[in-house]
């Protein structure tokens, strides 16, 4: 089955564009094309190619919008997304299309593990754990064992999909949702139980995080995550649900140095779910954080 390739990358304008679109032309499997889509009204420095179309949304309505407008335009019958601050290794999409060649379409979505920069010097591979093709997207991110997040990701940048796919389960039913991704992950695996989600081992990019994400706000945004996991998780085990509310709401709570979004947090899951030890010892440590630096604050004063 012969299969062609449309990149995706929705950006805001910022300077590491070049590098993501130079990334995709590097492929040792040639895209037929790669959309760059503007989601902004400032003038953005896109590369010249032949291979490169330049859309622009009619208002700034965020990635997930401008990722759907690119699928629809998209002539490949394979939709592969970037992010503007991510990398692809040159073998990405060749090693890819290679694993999912005898997958029959729209049945299949590919990802692989990437190579974490930043903040600073640091790197690190994500994620620590492979999905299983079988296994339930909520239970494989949001099951809490040990202390550390980042165990589990399917990271957008990684992500590749039949066009199919993403016309009939679209990207930009979930403009708003507290999560991308895992949104529209998880209803594309509710609604075909058929599907095979399949991640490779090998470290095929590069996922950059030396600057705040476009997605996120400094602003505390707690509530809209526990509504997030309300709303999406609240078919699944009382275990993940509830693990879900002691983390990702936690975690967006300790950015925002909020001691209420954590006990906010924590009250919701043991209301609507049950969760484990871990994932409860998360959520303390991170009350503990932000008292820790409220108490260093008052001392410098």
């Amino acid at each position: 089955m012969m299969r062609t390739v449309s990149a995706v990358i929705p950006t805001v304008g910022r300077q590491s564009l070049t590098c993501a679109v130079q990334s995709v032309l590097d492929q040792t499997l040639p895209v037929e094309e790669l959309i760059v889509v503007l989601d902004t009204d400032q003038a953005v420095n896109v590369p010249s190619h032949d291979r490169i179309t330049v859309l622009r949304t009619p208002f700034r309505g965020g990635p997930a919008k401008a990722r759907q407008l690119g699928i629809d335009a998209a002539r490949g019958s394979v939709i592969a997304l970037l992010d503007d601050d991510d990398e692809w290794h040159p073998g990405k999409l060749e090693r890819q299309l290679e694993r999912v060649r005898t997958e029959p379409d729209p049945l299949w979505i590919v990802s692989s593990r990437m190579v974490m920069v930043g903040p600073g010097t640091r790197q690190r591979i994500l994620p620590r754990r492979i999905i299983g093709p079988q296994q339930p997207l909520a239970e494989y991110w949001f099951r809490f064992s040990g202390l550390r997040q980042g165990g589990a990701a399917l990271q957008t940048s990684t992500l590749c999909f039949p066009t199919e796919l993403a016309r009939k389960i679209r990207w930009d039913a979930h403009v708003g949702a507290a999560h991308d991704e895992p949104s529209w992950l998880i209803n594309v695996q509710r609604t075909i139980p058929e599907l095979r989600i399949i991640q490779l081992p090998d470290v095929l990019g590069t996922y950059n995080v030396q600057h705040a994400s476009e997605s996120r706000s400094p602003s505390d945004c707690t509530e809209s995550y526990i509504e997030w996991g309300l709303q999406y998780l609240s078919t699944e085990s009382g275990r993940v649900l509830g693990d879900y509310l002691c983390t990702s709401p936690v975690s967006a709570a300790v950015s925002a140095g909020s001691l209420r979004g954590v006990r906010r947090s924590l009250q919701c899951a043991f209301q609507h779910g049950r969760p484990g030890p871990s994932a409860v010892a998360f959520a303390l440590l991170s009350a503990a954080r932000i008292l820790g630096h409220s108490t260093m604050s008052q001392v410098r004063r």
